[in-house]
């Protein structure tokens, strides 16, 4: 597939916001806390190192995935989606990620 392709699927399933998709990486579009457009780049060991650190963390109300913070709700969210996306498209690769982070993948 190319990133044509994947980009393609990945608007379908996840949302408009999606800009540019392959195997290991999604780029997005979305807004900071301060209200200004951002594209961020989110990769494998980005989503590994959300779930291994922040996932978990019912004390904070304030989450990061790939240099984007926010409130917990859409940070944790948008993290599920790309979770999604690489389990569908390279699982492999996601599971190798979660293991360098020292998790143990279950999917």
């Amino acid at each position: 597939m190319t990133t044509t392709t994947y980009t393609a699927e990945a608007r379908e399933l996840l949302g408009g916001f999606v800009q540019r998709a392959g195997k290991n990486f999604l780029v997005i579009r979305a807004t900071n806390v301060f209200g200004e457009p951002e594209m961020v780049r989110i990769n494998l060991a980005d989503a590994a190192e959300f779930y291994r650190t922040q996932a978990g963390n019912l004390l904070s109300g304030m989450r990061t995935l790939a240099g984007l913070s926010g409130d917990w709700r859409p940070i944790s969210r948008l993290a599920d989606l790309a979770l999604a996306w690489f389990k569908r498209v390279n699982p492999e690769g996601m599971r190798k990620a979660a293991r360098q982070v020292g998790l143990r993948p279950r999917f």
